[in-house]
């Protein structure tokens, strides 16, 4: 086995033709075991860790390893109890680590409660495990708790060990959110943007081109809100809205970016579509606070999106699909114009002459 590359078919050989010739010892089984789980013969492996756990009982190595092949096997109930029998004889970290993961993946919320708090002062901190608990903890009180003060104190114990770890940056934005604390909500957003110019995120940040600033649960999935660090590359874009079934699949989405008032170069207003249907507003907040006001004001309230083209003889307007005379008649403001060259990229209008409203 310690040639290389490794060569498990051919000392498994070896080790079989050994115990046959009643060449008893541990060490065989114990390598004929790890033959056996290179080739995937995970039963076969534990067969030979069960003899070997025959010669010396409760070894810690052969407990370990039957452990983690219990676990890849999904037998988790099995391996709970081995890692169990570990904590109870050995002071080493993973079988600690693994009953809390087992108990998760359970669903035995309260029980891995207790053992997170406790593996948290057990573990030393800022190393891996201690790291890899306090994610744990920020996961369970935030996703099935809802304890999100409990949740964002253990994201800021993480970011005291690793400030620059941008998912604990984002994770701490979305707890910020969920508390209402706007103020800080927005200075971590900024934070972000700030990182973005300054060549301080993953590359993979960079090819989405937006960062997420919002994560809520709803009954029948969750709603996640993003930022886009530079609009003018996306259809003028600066905050989405996604709505995600249970299963992960995109039920809807609302979006909206910056433009200037026609009429007035310093009022800005937002560009929002809802849907198919595209709005205009007064922008009297352009942070993200603005946008989700936005998001929650009724269309009766909104303007319809009018594009205008000037023809030979009159001007033409059109109108989004689906808007009726009577909303066109009760909104007095007037429309403002949009670059022709951008009409492809707007969902298709009714074309509506002046005469004719």
């Amino acid at each position: 086995m310690s040639v290389q590359p490794l060569e498990a078919q051919q000392a498994l050989q070896h080790y079989d033709l050994a115990i046959a010739k009643r060449m008893n010892s541990e060490d065989l089984y114990f390598f004929r075991a790890e033959s056996n789980y290179e080739l995937g013969r995970l039963n076969a492996a534990l067969i030979d860790l069960d003899k070997c756990l025959e010669y010396r009982k409760d070894h810690q190595k052969y407990l370990l390893f039957r452990a983690s092949i219990q676990y890849e096997m999904g037998a988790i109930d099995a391996a709970y109890k081995t890692y169990f029998t570990l904590c109870e004889l050995y002071d080493k970290q993973t079988p600690f680590f693994m009953l809390v993961v087992i108990n998760l993946e359970r669903e035995m919320y309260n029980k891995a409660r207790q053992q997170i708090e406790d593996n948290m002062l057990r573990f030393e901190k800022g190393l891996d495990f201690w790291r890899l608990t306090a994610e744990q903890q920020v996961s369970l009180e935030w996703h099935v708790f809802k304890d999100y003060s409990l949740a964002l104190k253990a994201q800021e114990l993480l970011l005291n060990v690793k400030p620059d770890n941008v998912s604990y940056l984002i994770n701490r934005l979305s707890l910020y959110r969920l508390q209402g604390l706007d103020s800080l909500g927005q200075w971590a957003e900024n934070d972000l943007q700030s990182r973005y110019n300054m060549n301080k995120l993953p590359i993979d940040l960079y090819k989405k081109g937006r960062i997420k600033v919002g994560d809520y649960s709803r009954l029948n999935g969750t709603v996640e809100d993003y930022r886009t660090f530079r609009p003018h590359l996306f259809e003028n874009t600066k905050y989405s809205r996604f709505y995600i079934s249970a299963s992960g699949a995109i039920l809807g989405k609302h979006w909206a970016g910056l433009i200037q008032d026609a009429q007035d170069s310093t009022i800005l207003l937002w560009d929002f579509h809802r849907g198919d249907a595209r709005f205009r507003a007064v922008a009297l907040d352009t942070s993200y606070i603005g946008f989700t006001q936005l998001l929650e004001t009724p269309d009766s309230n909104l303007t319809y999106f009018v594009e205008t083209r000037i023809l030979n003889d009159s001007t033409e307007f059109i109108y989004p699909a689906g808007t009726s005379s009577d909303s066109i008649l009760r909104s007095n403001e007037v429309p403002f114009k949009e670059h022709p060259e951008k009409k492809e990229s707007i969902t298709p209008f009714l074309q509506v002459k002046r005469d004719t409203i």
